[in-house]
């Protein structure tokens, strides 16, 4: 459980991060417009941090940690989540550096964040799956 806390604090001081240097480096290059690193914080902060604050009380109350798919989800969920975190952040700051990704690495980026996301939904899925055969066994 004191894992589980602690890729929560992870996630969020990565979405703290990312937070602040986006702000930064768009207050001192003048950027005005919109970049995909606001949704890279959202995404780090929500998915990240709030999901890894949430899992341990479900440990404590179903024992999900002892079905069969949690550890397939801790795998996939935090590979997916680190994917779409990463190709993302690349976007973004392309976008902020106004550094223009050539069309194949623009595909390239775009597809490895979409994939991240695919593997982020198989996580959740087996989270899922864990936690209903956990609520089955306590009833």
């Amino acid at each position: 459980m004191k894992n589980i806390l602690k890729i929560s604090v992870m996630y969020i001081a990565f979405g703290l991060v990312i937070g602040l240097t986006t702000h930064e480096i768009a207050y001192w290059t003048n950027f005005s417009g919109e970049t995909v690193l606001s949704f890279v914080h959202a995404h780090a902060l929500i998915l990240g941090g709030g999901v890894f604050l949430m899992v341990p009380v479900l440990m404590k109350v179903f024992q999900i940690e002892q079905q069969k798919g949690f550890k397939g989800f801790l795998w996939a969920y935090n590979l997916g989540l680190l994917m779409t975190l990463g190709f993302m952040s690349v976007r973004g700051f392309s976008e902020l550096l106004e550094f223009p990704l050539g069309n194949m690495m623009n595909h390239m980026v775009g597809g490895l964040a979409g994939i991240g996301h695919v593997i982020l939904t198989v996580g959740v899925f087996l989270f899922f799956k864990a936690l209903f055969r956990a609520m089955k066994e306590c009833a």
